[in-house]
């Protein structure tokens, strides 16, 4: 056991903690794939914390209820199983992980529905867009997780990998979609919108299964390499777990170029916007309304070379919108066609806002309102 792992410390110099027996694995792995009121309890515990976090836009909470939420544990038990040809135990995992799956989602559903929900905020919108940047933290997590698995000394590590990765928080949101229907609008502060682009329950189930899929991978190459079971045991799942990966990695690597497009679209909004204060500044002007025009969201879709691109603006009250606007669009129109896309659709939200801006008294008046 552990021969390709102990080789390489033993080349490098490397103290090595010993891993626990394969028999031990194999009993730890099989009552974390067997149904338990702690898992249930634990669980819907997590997807409560996760949907109130959610809702209530508490990052804080969020991750609280990551800590909380046992569902790594059957995940880590099927990718045992594949790697040691272990029908029985894939099979009840993959029973639990189907089982939590739902009940999660259906714990989420009724908890907006009992609240009377029908918006959403930052917290859940950004669960609805996943890529490959979120397919690399659930590899990273997994291997994290899995080689504290193996080895007896670093089992208290596990709550950090579960900070590491979503598994409930994007089932919650899965759970709030459902709920919301096609009806729910976005709230920003104060503001509220309509109409932005947003595909809620695909997207956060999608980034599960990103994780899912991500987790079980990695996890099983770790368990290979440490000696548990062999590639001919495993072959015939692992291949089609590779397969998943393939499968899934299409559209979150166009999601990642979309996610590119729309960074480098925000930049170019952050520079049209010093330039303005620059040339404000250079005449004399006071520029400290621009200063406070804030993107608070934005989201790009790419379908064949033609954007549409979505951007809520936190702008003070007293700021002409059309001066704003107009240059926006034709900067941000530019900077698309320099990245490849043909025609770039900009819908603009804009969210009022009042400044206020306090001077010492020996140098001003006192208040100005913006």
């Amino acid at each position: 056991m552990d021969y390709s792992i102990g080789r390489l410390a033993g080349r490098l110099g490397l103290r090595l903690d010993a891993c626990v027996q394969q028999s031990e694995l194999m009993q730890a792995r099989a009552a974390a794939a067997t149904p338990s009121l702690t898992f249930f309890l634990l669980l819907i515990a997590s997807a409560i914390i996760a949907t109130l976090g959610l809702i209530s836009n508490s990052a804080a909470v969020v991750i609280g209820a990551m800590i909380v939420a046992p569902l790594m544990d059957p995940i880590l038990s099927l990718s045992c199983g594949i790697a040691l040809g272990e029908k029985r135990l894939i099979a009840n995992s993959i029973l639990l992980i189907s089982v939590g799956v739902v009940s999660v989602v259906l714990t989420s559903f009724f908890i907006t529905q009992l609240l009377g929900t029908n918006f959403v905020q930052s917290e859940i919108y950004a669960r609805t867009t996943p890529n490959l940047i979120d397919l690399g933290i659930a590899v990273a997590a997994a291997i994290a997780g899995s080689y504290c698995t193996v080895r007896s000394r670093l089992s208290s590590s596990i709550a950090g990998v579960a900070i590491a990765v979503a598994l409930v928080p994007p089932l919650c949101v899965t759970g709030i979609g459902l709920s919301l229907g096609g009806g729910a609008v976005a709230m920003f502060g104060r503001g509220v919108v309509a109409g932005l682009s947003s595909r809620i329950v695909e997207g956060s189930f999608l980034l599960f299964l990103v994780n899912l899929i991500g987790i079980s991978f990695a996890a099983v190459i770790v368990f290979l390499l440490h000696g548990y079971g062999s590639i001919r045991k495993g072959g015939k799942s692992l291949l089609l777990t590779i397969a998943l990966i393939g499968l899934i990695s299409i559209p979150l690597s166009s999601s990642l170029t979309d996610f590119r497009l729309a960074h480098a679209l925000r930049s170019e909004f952050e520079v049209l916007k010093q330039e303005k204060i620059r040339h404000l500044r250079g005449e004399g002007n006071d520029a400290l309304e621009w200063s406070y025009v804030r993107i608070l969201y934005s989201n790009l879709d790419v379908e064949k070379n033609k954007g549409t691109f979505d951007l809520v603006l936190g702008v003070p009250s007293s700021l002409n919108k059309q001066d704003l606007l107009s240059p926006l669009y034709a900067s941000v129109r530019d900077r698309a066609k320099e990245l490849g896309l043909n025609r770039l659709d900009l819908k603009v939200n804009v969210i009022p806002s009042n400044v206020f801006h306090y001077e010492d008294e020996s140098s001003s008046s006192g208040l100005d309102a913006l």
